[in-house]
């Protein structure tokens, strides 16, 4: 009995000791990136998290700054098409993140946007401000969005991640946190060795597909988008994923989901740019969806045109078929546009005292409203 016992104390510690080494190595291999007080998600790939929900939910600490933030939320038109390291330089009163995510519809949207409000639990002079790109394709409900046979109907990207290490845990009225949002730093330490492994595997995966294929995965990358141009085919496939989609419509839900979210940012001090994204002319006029989004687009604008702490931006005349890669993201030369549109809004509307809001002007009819501003 004695030397089972004692096996298994060496077992369990050559075990732990192999788990602190690795976890060791992780440091080495991924130094801790937690300075700076700015994330760029969508560089998720090279490090340590792998994917974007992962680095969100994981990465998300970096936030907890008393300096001012820019915040850039939405799906992936809105991480292709607003270039972090562009629009940082133009501002010098803010950091700012690209928090985006593909694939994400409103209730995403809000989640990421509670998780990094959950984790700024230091009295912060300075407000964020929450830049939420939008277009009609983020209004489908979570049950249609989110329907993948290998997950639970309607549990998002983030949802998994909240799962997939214990940090909450699942209940009938959604997660529920196991872990305290303080503890978040204590927690990502203890699986570091984990993420490390998840990594290697992931690498050894990619290295595979370059041997067999001369791609490490299927996504094109910036070149090959900025040459791309979808044929008549490709156009009405994308059509028809978008009804499959899509569901119902534009779902009322995730409206006002977006309603009561930016009114809740609104209410405790935090400052948020609604931008209405552009998408290619052929999709904008062949899509049954996007008169109703402009539509409620409108409404979102002039419900919240009164407050200090709102302003809306339309990007809509840029809407070149040759300047997009496919039905809704931008290419790198239109990207830099976006960009400069959007450093050049904040800086008049986040690099601020107290000074007048930026002028709302009508765009003209059937558009949504746009923000003009005095240089």
């Amino acid at each position: 009995m004695k030397y089972i016992l004692r096996q298994t104390a060496l077992t369990s510690a050559s075990f732990a000791f192999l788990y602190l080494l690795i976890g060791g190595l992780s440091f080495l291999v991924f130094p801790d990136p937690s300075q700076g007080g700015f994330r760029d998600f969508q560089v998720a790939e090279r490090t340590l998290f792998m994917t974007v929900p992962k680095y969100v939910f994981l990465g998300r600490s970096v936030l907890d700054t008393l300096e001012s933030k820019v915040l850039i939320v939405g799906a992936s038109n809105t991480a292709v098409g607003f270039i972090q390291k562009d629009i940082q330089p133009r501002l010098t009163c803010a950091r700012v993140s690209n928090l985006a995510m593909g694939g994400a519809n409103i209730s995403e949207v809000a989640q990421i946007i509670d998780l990094v409000r959950e984790t700024q639990s230091s009295p912060n002079p300075a407000p964020n401000t929450f830049v939420v790109g939008i277009w009609y394709g983020m209004f489908a409900d979570s049950d249609i969005r989110f329907s993948d046979p290998d997950r639970n109907r309607g549990d998002t990207d983030l949802d998994i991640e909240k799962y997939r290490y214990g940090f909450y845990r699942r209940t009938a009225n959604g997660p529920v946190a196991v872990l305290p949002p303080k503890w978040l730093d204590a927690g990502v330490l203890a699986i570091r060795p984990l993420l490390l492994v998840e990594k290697a595997a992931r690498e050894a995966r990619a290295g595979v597909n370059l041997l067999l294929t001369g791609r490490r995965s299927a996504q094109r990358t910036e070149a090959e988008r900025e040459v791309a141009a979808m044929s008549e085919q490709e156009k009405r496939k994308a059509l028809d994923y978008w009804q499959v989609n899509m569901g119902k419509g534009i779902s009322e839900m995730q409206f006002n989901l977006l309603g009561s979210t930016i009114a809740s940012l609104l209410d405790s001090g935090e400052q948020v740019v609604l931008v209405d994204l552009p998408i290619p002319a052929w999709h904008r006029d062949a899509s049954p969806y996007q008169p109703a989004y402009v539509q409620k687009f409108q409404e979102l604008s002039e419900r919240f045109n009164s407050r200090s702490n709102f302003v809306s931006m339309s990007m809509s005349d840029l809407d070149g078929d040759l300047d997009y890669s496919d039905e809704v993201h931008a290419k790198r030369h239109l990207a830099d546009v976006w960009s400069d549109r959007l450093a050049a809004l904040l800086s008049s509307f986040a690099c601020r005292e107290k000074p007048d809001k930026p002028r709302i002007s009508s765009r003209g009819p059937g558009q949504a409203t746009a923000a003009s501003f005095d240089h």
